[in-house]
């Protein structure tokens, strides 16, 4: 990754979030109502593009099917579109991130079960996946490796990864799919390492496997490099530094813990709410961590060598489905979990 954006200092930090301005991005209007083919606020899951001149939302409702795809500097619904396909409401969704066209997007409801793969430009779906069909994973979580060359896919209530061909959406030659029969619980997140070659996967108790894997042929060795009994609870969010210095996991425990990658320990835990952790995204440059909790708790803002509180975006409704996602070149910062739906913050003019 190249860095073009100036590092914030923890003594510029506090002053700095403060001042920036936060964009709403409404779907309603105070004279037309709900638009025809929309999908409902609040939002559930939220995803930048490589570039992040995109941005993706899906709703939390039950019957919400649909993903909408920003331009974060146009908030107007007007400069949006949607794609539609999925049968099911939609978990979890990822860009691609060597094509900044193109997105994944999984549904473990019963009348969905698949994994799609979209042309945001063309607005139309590329691939499907039946997951639930195939490997028997309803899919709830979907991550691409940083080559674009993989998909991993894991599901709720279940013990089982599996790795598609990002292009053709099919299990991968070699032994596509890794079973934790004997493992510490079900898998709740994977997550894949900048360099492509560990992937780390969460589970209901607590604990972490990091595992090798061959980005040359897709295959995953189930035999960990460690397991760590990283959290008292389940693990509900997981992301790697993206300089590889570090691995952040949040849990139903209301912790955050940072690992350091070399020495393989826990350097930091902070915590500044009861309520479980819900969703963490580091910045481009690793130096902050953005932390949303379930309930009315406010999004917290962290430096992440100190641990330090930095700042603090209050919200304005208690939803459980809050998120947040940093933008992957600039300061700023994706979130949802209020009635109004996304939000970002930070200046359009803003050069960091």
């Amino acid at each position: 990754m190249i860095l073009t954006h100036p590092f914030l200092s923890r003594e510029m930090a506090e002053n700095f979030f403060r001042l920036q301005k936060t964009r709403e991005y409404r779907e309603t209007s105070q004279t037309t109502g709900r638009l025809p083919g929309s999908i409902s606020q609040p939002v559930r899951a939220v995803a930048w593009n490589a570039l992040g001149n995109r941005i993706a939302v899906v709703s939390s409702l039950h019957n919400a099917t649909g993903i909408r795809i920003w331009n974060p500097d146009r908030p107007e619904v007007r400069f949006s579109t949607e794609l539609e396909g999925h049968t099911g409401p939609i978990d979890c969704i990822a860009w691609d991130p060597t094509y900044s066209d193109r997105l994944v997007s999984c549904s473990s409801s019963p009348l969905d079960g698949t994994v799609k793969l979209w042309d945001a430009k063309q607005n139309g779906i590329l691939q499907t996946f039946p997951a639930r069909t195939v490997t028997a994973i309803s899919p709830s979580f979907v991550q691409y490796t940083p080559d674009g060359k993989w998909i991993i896919i894991c599901g709720s209530n279940c013990k089982k990864i599996a790795v598609l061909d990002a292009t053709t959406l099919t299990l991968s030659k070699a032994p596509a799919t890794v079973h934790f029969s004997k493992g510490p619980g079900e898998v709740t997140k994977t997550a894949v390492s900048f360099s492509g070659k560990i992937i780390a996967v969460a589970f209901t108790s607590g604990y972490l496997k990091l595992l090798r894997f061959d980005s040359e042929t897709g295959t995953i060795d189930s035999r960990p490099l460690i397991q760590l009994s990283a959290h008292r609870a389940a693990i509900t969010c997981i992301e790697f530094d993206p300089r590889g210095r570090y691995l952040a996991l949040g849990s139903s425990d209301s912790l955050v813990s940072i690992w350091d990658l070399h020495e393989l320990a826990c350097i930091r835990t902070v915590a500044k709410s009861p309520q479980p952790v819900r969703s963490l995204s580091l910045s481009f440059d690793g130096a902050y961590l953005a932390v949303s909790y379930d309930g009315f708790e406010p999004i917290e803002i962290i430096h992440v060598e100190t641990g330090a509180f930095v700042f603090q975006i209050m919200r304005t409704a208690q939803y459980q489905t809050s998120t947040v996602e940093w933008h992957p070149i600039k300061y700023w910062l994706a979130y949802s979990g209020d009635p109004v739906g996304l939000k970002i913050m930070g200046s359009p003019e803003q050069q960091r």
